[in-house]
């Protein structure tokens, strides 16, 4: 497991007079002072006035660690420091920093939100971990189920949230300083989307081209010294093929890791084996296994969310395998590419350069963005106007009330993790959609830590979101063909065949027979279980639902599959 093992432990009455120390065991975290417990192995960088950044840390300028030096301004205010972190460094970290003149301890994490931190009170302390099983080696009680908070999480799943479903447990929001103790200053935002959105003149598409290279280059270069050797999760697209070039551009040694369905609808392989023969990489080919599955088993077992899906309790199985097999630390995936890279739908780059440059320059995006959408000319006539003339901010994300009971009637969207959409996106009113799309993929990235897979995403790491998000919409359609920049960027090293492809096929039909081969058991699961019992499931409506015919039943069968996991999630933290 990649992982960065932690635990600070912070009395309630603290007045923020004493450095942090730090406890040899998780048993002896708790005290009359901060104490923090860090795993064998984790790194972590001392950092001014006894204070730690844990987990790793890059500088923008070099892959090396930082050494936090008189540089550093270690007598500057915490708020300062933290500040200067985030605009200097990257990474997966949590930056814990003691104030001075009574500023109280201060708690950053970064802001890529590739290490999570979770935040529960119990006996007195405030407890922050990576990790919420570790809270019950503090001496806290072991969580409770939030049904309320678990019903919300059913109806909005794509939305990473403050909240999660363990009663008192929430997490902290990446980006934000926290401060505990002292004066009672108030938490800051540190780091803002709004910050990074496009200003001044637009780069030319061949130079953002080059930018995006060399930053990917250096990004997947960083991680995989990290945390290599590496394996990639590749598929064939665009997203992990982009990782891939960027790790033999750098003289990297990888492998590839491809996985099928057994009948053709989801076979990706051959992509992936011209990609290797391309870049001299070996690949082990994998095939979904029915058999790999046991829905009792939560593939979210640790995490205080029921986020992932039951299929990744196969692709964890076969990915581990091949991991083990390959001699690999770690499997990188291409998660969150399609949201990263701006994989829009809509008429929202055709409006956001008419607004930035008029009506002569709009016209090549209009004519790509009918390209990418598939819609003709009046189609897109008609979208362009009814966006441009608008009124407002995008609607709140319509809540899905399938198979639920007990939802009222104005269920009003819960507080995101990362409230993005808030965000001042002046006339690129299209940025407002790129950031809906990343908080999409928020509950589907693998950061460092929480599941017992070493599996790692590492394209949402902190220097590409701010590049991503400050290169107008219109830059990522050029040419009719959705990300095209990620495409462009390594279009000399991927092969045609990879760089053409708009669009891949994926596992429906082993879903298809995962929900067909297991319906007895999702009924009684679904029925009879602990959803069912706190009413947060419509039982005649799963009854109807579980006749649906298999071959027609892929919406709803994704719908059964995710309430299961629910269930069985459930029954991972109460036993």
């Amino acid at each position: 497991m990649i992982g960065v093992p932690l635990l600070l432990a912070i009395p309630v009455d603290w007045t923020g007079r004493d450095g942090v120390e730090t406890a040899a065991r998780l048993s002896d975290v708790c005290s009359a002072r901060p104490r923090l417990w860090i795993g064998s192995g984790v790194r972590s960088i001392p950092w001014g006035r006894g204070g730690k950044v844990i987990g790793p840390v890059f500088r923008r300028d070099l892959r090396e660690s930082p050494k936090f030096g008189p540089d550093w301004r270690a007598s500057g205010s915490v708020l300062e420091l933290v500040e200067q972190l985030s605009r200097q460094c990257w990474g997966a970290y949590l930056a814990i920093l003691p104030g001075r003149d009574g500023e109280g301890l201060g708690v950053f994490g970064d802001p890529s939100g590739l290490l999570p931190v979770y935040r529960t009170t119990s006996g007195g302390h405030v407890l922050l971990s990576s990790d919420p099983r570790l809270f019950a080696g503090a001496g806290a009680a072991a969580p409770a189920i939030d049904w309320a908070a678990l019903r919300v999480h059913l109806g909005w799943p794509e939305l990473r949230q403050e909240a999660t479903c363990l009663a008192g447990v929430d997490e902290l929001r990446p980006g934000m300083l926290y401060r505990f103790g002292g004066a009672g200053r108030p938490d800051e935002t540190v780091w803002r989307p709004e910050d990074f959105l496009p200003t001044g003149p637009v780069p030319d598409f061949g130079d953002a081209t080059a930018v995006l290279r060399a930053c990917v280059q250096d990004v997947m270069g960083a991680w995989a010294e990290n945390l290599g050797p590496v394996a990639v999760a590749a598929s064939g697209g665009v997203d992990s093929s982009l990782i891939c070039a960027a790790l033999a551009c750098g003289g990297h040694r990888f492998s590839c890791i491809t996985l099928a369905t057994a009948d053709p609808s989801g076979d990706e392989r051959r992509f992936v084996r011209t990609l290797a023969d391309r870049l001299g990489a070996i690949v082990d080919e994998r095939i979904y296994s029915p058999a790999a599955i046991d829905l009792t088993l939560s593939a979210s077992r640790g995490l205080p969310r029921p986020a992932r899906r039951s299929l990744s309790l196969a692709l964890d199985e076969a990915l581990d395998s091949a991991r083990i097999r390959l001699g690999a630390n770690t499997v990188f995936d291409g998660n969150g590419g399609d949201n990263l890279f701006c994989f829009l739908h809509s008429a929202a780059p055709v409006v956001d350069r008419l607004r930035a440059q008029g009506v002569r320059a709009a016209l090549p995006t209009f004519l790509d963005m009918c390209s990418v959408t598939g819609a003709d000319l009046q189609t897109m006539v008609g979208a362009v106007w009814r966006r441009y003339w608008r009124k407002g901010r995008r609607k709140d994300w319509p809540a899905d009330r399938q198979l639920l009971a007990g939802t009222p009637d104005n269920w009003p969207m819960p507080t995101a993790l990362t409230p993005w959409l808030e965000a001042d996106v002046g006339i690129h009113g299209g940025k407002r959609d790129h950031l809906a799309l990343i908080l999409h993929a928020q509950n589907h990235i693998h950061g460092l830590g929480g599941i017992d897979v070493p599996r790692f995403s590492p394209l949402m790491s902190q220097p590409l979101l701010e590049l991503c998000l400050a290169l107008p919409t219109w830059l990522w359609c050029r040419g009719g063909i959705n990300r095209s920049l990620a495409r462009a960027a390594f279009a000399d090293v991927l092969p045609q065949s990879v760089l053409r492809r708009t669009a891949k096929a994926g596992p429906d039909s082993f879903l298809r027979q995962l929900f067909a081969g297991n319906r007895k058991l999702l009924r009684a699961m679904l029925l009879d279980g602990h959803l069912a019992r706190h009413g947060l499931v419509d039982r005649p409506a799963i009854e109807a639902a579980m006749a649906t015919d298999v071959l027609s039943a892929d919406a709803i069968a994704y719908r059964l599959l995710d309430l299961a996991e629910a269930e069985a999630w459930v029954r991972s933290w109460t036993g």
